[in-house]
């Protein structure tokens, strides 16, 4: 996990590190992804053109079967941050299958409040 971290960090090809049946899962959403090309693809453009922000790690735990990453995407031209957690399925041939745990819904309000606009509050009827 530590070379993909690296590699991912010096914008590589993350490819190598995945399964031959690689699957990345948004579970607030269901939307999937699979295949080495396409899971490459999307983890790219979460960090640029979804939200262009950067990965900031808080906390790293590694099993011989599970990896789970907790930490926040951090905006490169805004003060944004938002909460997420990765969990990774490892086997001997590399990443099988990623699931991310962030809100999506919550983003457009987090980057109002960051500059500065104001937000209407959520009635909660």
């Amino acid at each position: 996990m530590r070379d993909y971290f690296a590699a991912m960090a010096a914008d590589a090809d993350l490819a190598d590190f995945f399964t031959e049946d690689v699957m990345w899962v948004n579970v607030e959403s269901g939307e999937q992804f699979s295949g080495h090309a396409a899971v490459r693809d999307y983890i790219g453009a979460l960090h640029t053109t979804l939200f262009d922000a950067r990965p900031e790690g808080r906390s790293l735990d590694v099993t011989d079967t599970h990896a789970f990453l907790e930490g926040d995407f951090v905006g490169i031209s805004t003060d944004v941050r938002v909460p997420y957690c990765l969990v990774y399925d490892l086997d001997d041939a590399g990443i099988s299958q990623m699931r991310l745990y962030m809100s999506f819904g919550s983003l457009p309000r987090r980057v109002a409040e960051a500059s500065g606009e104001s937000v209407p509050e959520h009635s909660g009827s």
